[in-house]
């Protein structure tokens, strides 16, 4: 009798030795499986038990994720070669506009009536809007496929901010009544993309006068250990902004429907400030539309001068 008891004690133990470690294993297949889901873990699962139908299961999901893994590794392939495609048809197309556009520009004009010149310079200002689309979608593309190199040497970048508000000075009087630049000269020495920054704050003023209204400002703050410029102008009642989806390439403004903009140019701003390090950010209220620009500065680059606040009126 005592040995029935012992061995009826001796299987129960080992039953629940044998149902610890199922559910230990089970445990850690679950938590495995949960890695695999979120990209953390590529390894096959290992067997739960002794079961043959256990066996079977983890046979089966280890060849799932095997098919899934190949299936995911072809896809990144394809669309690797798609943008490099696209890229290389971009740069196919900006060849023949570039001269077609120098040879629009060759054309005598002098000997053409006046009906003829019109015509003209409509085919000179739509191959050169064709031609800056390329441009941008060459950019994108070259930002897609990661072929993109970008060279940093030493600028000021508040220094850089003011030459492009001069330079666009012009186009901006023509759009708002109002301009007013706040900025610090600043004594501070980054290391960036000369190229891809103008970029970034062309495309955001660019912006600003094809589908702003009223008044424009840029201004800087300076924080711990970074620099804020902000970009806001006012914007028609009626257009309605997704600030969301502002940066998204195939989102479009009422104007630019109209315009016939593509839209790209926030887009391209967001991944080159991403490149670049910096942070590109967006908030709508009523009819103010607002962008910052965050820099990371090391505080011990920071050397105030002498603050330059002016304000520019523009009467139309």
């Amino acid at each position: 009798m005592q040995g029935l008891l012992f061995l009826s004690v001796t299987i129960n133990i080992l039953g629940l030795v044998a149902w610890f470690f199922y559910r230990r294993e089970l445990t850690e297949v679950l938590v495995q499986i949960k890695r695999i889901k979120k990209g953390k873990s590529h390894t096959y699962l290992k067997r739960i038990g002794f079961s043959k139908r256990n066996q079977e299961l983890i046979e089966e999901i280890n060849e799932l994720m095997e098919k899934f893994q190949q299936t995911t590794e072809e896809k990144k392939r394809t669309d690797q070669r798609n943008k490099q495609m696209l890229a290389s048809i971009s740069h196919d197309f900006r060849t023949p506009l570039t001269s077609m556009l120098g040879y629009i520009q060759m054309v005598d004009k002098k000997n053409l009536n006046s009906k003829d010149v019109k015509y003209l310079s409509i085919i000179e200002e739509r191959t050169q809007l064709i031609s800056k689309l390329i441009d941008e979608f060459y950019l994108l593309s070259l930002l897609d496929a990661d072929d993109y190199k970008i060279t940093k040497e030493a600028c000021n970048p508040v220094r850089l901010v003011q030459e492009q508000v001069a330079q666009y000075y012009e186009e901006l009087s023509q759009s708002f009544k109002q301009i007013e630049i706040e900025l610090e000269e600043e004594r501070i020495v980054i290391q960036t993309s000369i190229i891809d920054f103008n970029r970034i704050v062309q495309n955001l003023i660019k912006n600003a006068y094809n589908h702003g209204t009223g008044t424009f400002k840029v201004q800087l703050k300076k924080e711990t250990n970074q620099l804020l410029f902000i970009f806001e102008n006012q914007v028609p009642s009626e257009n309605e902004i997704d600030v969301f989806r502002l940066f998204d390439r195939n989102y479009q403004g009422n104007h630019a429907r109209i315009s016939g903009n593509a839209g790209l140019g926030l887009s391209i701003a967001k991944e080159l400030s991403e490149k670049l390090g910096f942070r590109l950010s967006a908030t709508a209220e009523k009819d103010w539309l607002q962008f910052q620009l965050v820099i990371p500065v090391e505080e011990w680059k920071m050397r105030s001068f002498n603050v330059e606040k002016t304000q520019y009126q523009n009467t139309r």
